[in-house]
């Protein structure tokens, strides 16, 4: 959002200048002089305010990062809140919050409105949250993890009765199947069957079409998957998978099937996720 036209900030501070809390950044964890070090280097010669704000959050979230994964909080354990923040930094709140989206971002935190930021189990799995939509592939891009996807099979052919069950079409109906591995950063992560119904596809889809994601698929078909019925459950079992897995391999299977706005499902998919490289949040209230 671009600066009031007054030349002040909508809390009435002067632009242009870092607020006092900005000007006295100091890390929970490092001398006085090495963290007016930091911020002289934030600051550099002629940074204007923007950009002086914007590498102080990336300093506190760096920071803030390195103490979760340390295990300074426990899983489920609530962090100080902004205020406690701020003054522990020396920062103002709009730094903190800031700092908090991005360690939101990567998994390493779970933020509630009105409650406040919770820690979540620091690992080097992919953390997704249950309760956001979104394609495996997405999840990793968005934590700077580098997706892959290997396809074992994509054909087209007769729905088992499970499959077509699940997306409410006649026993036998045409569907495209794939089954595929799933990867971060060249670590397998996941195995995944999953069904689309050959009549949500365009007449002239063919098989070599199929690559990456298949919400992306969808999409390049003006299918948009809205919502997801969801069933989750652990799993074990030399059947799963493929190549080399260690025997005994734990997973959390998620049993989905997928709708678009007009509730017409979409997509199956049975997906096993690999205990351990693929870490699922969720926030319960009451």
């Amino acid at each position: 959002m671009s600066a009031p036209a007054s030349g002040r900030r909508s809390g009435g501070e002067p632009i242009g200048e870092p607020t006092p809390c900005d000007s006295a950044f100091v890390s929970a964890a490092e001398p006085a002089e090495q963290a007016k070090q930091k911020l002289d280097a934030a600051r550099g010669p002629t940074h204007p305010l923007k950009s002086l704000v914007g590498k102080l959050s990336e300093a506190v979230a760096e920071d803030l990062r390195r103490r979760l994964e340390e295990g300074e909080w426990n899983p489920s354990e609530r962090l100080p809140g902004e205020h406690e923040l701020a003054a522990t930094y020396g920062v103002s709140r709009a730094t903190i919050r800031t700092a908090l989206r991005a360690v939101d971002s990567r998994g390493l935190t779970v933020t509630l409105h009105g409650l406040g930021t919770f820690a979540t189990a620091a690992t080097r799995a992919v953390p997704a949250d249950l309760q956001r939509l979104e394609s495996i592939s997405a999840t990793i891009v968005r934590l700077e993890r580098r997706p892959g996807t290997t396809f074992r099979t994509i054909s087209i052919g007769e729905g088992t009765p499970r499959e077509t069950a699940a997306l409410d079409i006649p026993v036998g109906a045409p569907v495209l199947s794939t089954q595929r591995e799933i990867t971060a950063d060249d670590e397998i992560v996941a195995y995944s069957h999953d069904t689309i119904p050959r009549d949500v596809l365009a007449t002239d889809f063919d098989v070599r079409m199929v690559s990456g994601s298949l919400f992306y698929l969808l999409e390049r078909h003006d299918v948009h998957v809205t919502s997801a019925l969801t069933g989750i459950h652990a799993s074990t079992g030399d059947e799963i998978g493929w190549g080399d897995q260690p025997r005994g391999t734990l997973y959390v299977l998620l049993e989905q099937t997928h709708f678009d706005a007009r509730s017409r499902a979409v997509a199956y998919s049975r997906t096993w996720f690999i205990e351990g490289r693929f870490q699922f949040n969720l926030v319960r209230v009451r």
